[in-house]
């Protein structure tokens, strides 16, 4: 799996987000159950491009409770 990179939501750029639909949602993904993420993808040629957001509600005071990957590769057809 490609390396993900996660900035705080406010760092993100609306327009790296245009053009990308909602692959996957997993709920529950810390330890109270509250957690959730979208998997977020789209294809360019014949490479799948992923983002991911993170939202954790229950965070320390030094975390962010939405974070948002860079742009990774999630798949190549060859």
């Amino acid at each position: 799996m490609a390396k993900k990179v996660f900035m705080d939501h406010m760092a993100v750029n609306e327009k790296m987000l245009e053009g990308f639909t909602v692959a996957e949602v997993l709920t529950g993904i810390n330890a109270e159950d509250s957690g959730m993420m979208l998997g977020l993808e789209r294809t360019i040629d014949n490479v799948t491009i992923g983002i991911d957001i993170v939202y954790n509600p229950i965070c320390t005071e030094d975390e962010t409770p939405l974070m948002v990957s860079q742009e990774f590769v999630k798949h190549i057809d060859v």
